[in-house]
């Protein structure tokens, strides 16, 4: 992501707030309406979904998209049905690719036995709206030609591929990493907070002011700027074996601490994601500096596309063709700071002992998107010396 074309949007957006609200505020209110009108166990579901929906406008529909048209089609001779569809839709303990896969293929179930030769329009970008609207502090209005367009704009590595489901984990990745600077802004969030009135959903997370930036750089403002990016390959790196490391052992203090532990997960979690997305540029530009172009583009960032638990963030390859399975782990200190790694990462480290890379980015500099590179090759037994926390299954017996 380029931060001076970043930054320059975020002027852009403040100089022309007043404009793009006009045409955007129905979002803040959309979401205040159905948050006023779902229930979900209503005795009449049909009515209680079309008055939840009443002021999506363009979310729901445009040009020839017509998903709220379908789906209270649905409602009205499935009413049961939907409801068990959207109670699943909606079920936040259960992964978020899976829930929208199951909404898909219930909703054409009932669409096949209804509308056999219409279109349903129950795409990811219909679902997440479903989500947005339930969880406005989780979610972001999602379209695919925004983020694709708005992925040119910034200069993104990732590039979203039309039908892909991926796109909505690396969308929301990227998303992230946006609010965290719209959120340093006091300047917009007066702006913000004065427009939204009490027919409004209050957007404290920021996450629809986030999205409406998004769709503002692709759609109001003007794009054609020509911005310099900064040399990935200003910095140091260091290649050695995890054999020949050791880890400082530890022993148990019992010394109490106040530790603000969800501000800490928030901060790393954005650390983390910078880091993976430096690497993920790094690992490209190496491959096009040894001209194997066609791997270019089979670099995968695995923890955007799978999730988390695989063990490893990128998958990339060596200069000679070969498999890299890389875990990033991110810290602005040095590169003797204190990380953790998880049981699946250890695991993962030795069933692809001789593919297995951890890549310890340190002093890294989220402004100036610099930082220098240990790579440790190989598993990471010796590493794992000192046990953080321990798994229990209590037995029910």
């Amino acid at each position: 992501m380029n931060r001076k074309v970043l930054n320059h949007y975020i002027r852009e957006y403040k100089l022309h707030f007043d404009k793009v609200n006009r045409y955007e505020i129905y979002k803040w209110k959309a979401v205040k309406c159905f948050q006023d009108n779902w229930k979900i166990d209503s005795s009449h579901f049909h009515e209680m979904l079309v008055s939840s929906f009443a002021l999506t406008k363009n979310l729901m529909v445009s040009g020839s998209y017509f998903p709220l048209r379908m789906l209270v089609q649905y409602a009205e001779h499935s009413p049961e049905e939907v409801r068990v569809l959207f109670r699943n839709l909606y079920n936040e303990d259960e992964d978020l690719y899976q829930r929208i896969m199951d909404f898909k293929n219930g909703i054409n179930a009932i669409h096949i036995r209804l509308f056999e030769n219409k279109s349903s329009y129950q795409d990811s970008r219909a679902i997440i709206v479903y989500l947005t609207l339930r969880y406005p502090e989780r979610y972001l209005f999602y379209k695919f030609e925004m983020f694709k367009k708005f992925s040119v704009i910034l200069e993104l590595i990732y590039k979203p591929i039309r039908g892909r489901i991926e796109n909505i984990g690396h969308f929301n990745s990227i998303s992230e990493l946006i609010r965290h600077e719209l959120s340093l802004d006091q300047e917009l969030l007066k702006l913000h907070k004065n427009r939204l009135s009490d027919d409004c959903y209050y957007d404290e997370n920021l996450f629809i002011l986030t999205q409406d930036f998004i769709y503002a750089v692709t759609i109001h403002l003007d794009q054609h700027l020509a911005i310099a990016t900064h040399d990935v390959y200003d910095f140091t790196v260091t290649t050695v074996l995890s054999i020949d490391l050791t880890s400082i052992s530890e022993t148990a203090t019992f010394r109490g601490r106040v530790v603000n532990f969800i501000q800490n997960g928030i901060a790393n979690k954005r650390l983390g994601d910078l880091g993976e997305l430096w690497v993920m540029e790094y690992e490209r530009e190496k491959l096009r500096r040894a001209n194997k172009k066609k791997l270019v583009e089979r670099v995968k960032h695995i923890s955007n596309d799978e999730g988390d638990g695989t063990g490893f963030d990128i998958q990339s390859f060596d200069t000679n063709g070969g498999k890299m399975f890389i875990e990033v782990k991110t810290t602005k200190g040095n590169k003797n700071a204190a990380f953790y790694v998880t049981r699946n990462e250890l695991e993962r480290s030795i069933l692809e002992k001789d593919n297995y890379y951890l890549y310890r980015l340190y002093n890294f500099d989220e402004k100036k998107g610099r930082a220098d590179l240990l790579i440790i090759k190989g598993e990471l037994t010796n590493l794992c010396a000192f046990p953080a926390i321990y798994k229990v299954n209590l037995n029910s017996n």
